[in-house]
């Protein structure tokens, strides 16, 4: 089913963002922004089916059987009836936002909590995973997937590729989900 990749890669756009949080050492601004970009993912399906119904108002649209039909042009018909049924994608886009912006709090929590105790006092964030500097094409993923678990650096892209072909969104979102997720490693300074 083509709709299974797009429903994962919806279900884990809330996660994702609250797991950048706890990979990155992000401030209370970035965690804030995080939040804010999270409940706006939650509701943006029921602003778009709201937003659709202004429109068939306006343009004044009649609703036959699942569809509207506008009077002139008539593709206004078919972009308010996507519209109008986004509100169906909310289903997927709520429970992700929630997970969202719990783990979002819980990240902030911990971050208060840890500034109190300073506990990482270093500048360089607590990491086991950082994406490769020398050896980067595009972010480095590939290339930290391939140092950390002692793989060659070819067969890791090519499978990526291979599965970004096969699976383009799943792909594609995991690869940009890493980029923001873990940080570049440091250069190794020469005396």
């Amino acid at each position: 089913m083509i709709y299974s990749p797009l429903i994962l890669i919806l279900l884990l756009i809330g996660p994702g963002l609250a797991s950048i949080a706890f990979l990155r050492s992000l401030s209370i601004r970035g965690h804030l922004l995080l939040f804010s970009i999270c409940i706006f993912y939650g509701i943006f399906p029921l602003l778009l089916t709201w937003g659709g119904l202004n429109l068939a108002q306006r343009f004044g649209c009649a609703s036959e059987a699942m569809r509207f039909l506008c009077p002139a042009p008539s593709w206004h018909g078919d972009m308010i009836t996507g519209m109008v049924f986004a509100h169906w994608i909310a289903i997927v886009t709520i429970p992700s936002a929630i997970l969202g912006a719990l783990g979002l709090l819980l990240s902030l929590i911990l971050k208060i909590k840890r500034s109190q105790t300073n506990t990482n006092i270093s500048e360089r964030p607590t990491t086991f995973f950082y994406r490769s500097h020398r050896h980067k094409v595009i972010a480095g993923i590939c290339a930290a997937i391939s140092q950390r678990w002692k793989l060659p650096i070819q067969a890791v892209r090519i499978v990526t590729v291979i599965l970004a072909i096969i699976i383009p969104g799943l792909v594609l979102s995991i690869y940009l989900w890493g980029w923001l997720a873990f940080p570049l490693e440091q250069a190794i300074e020469a005396y």
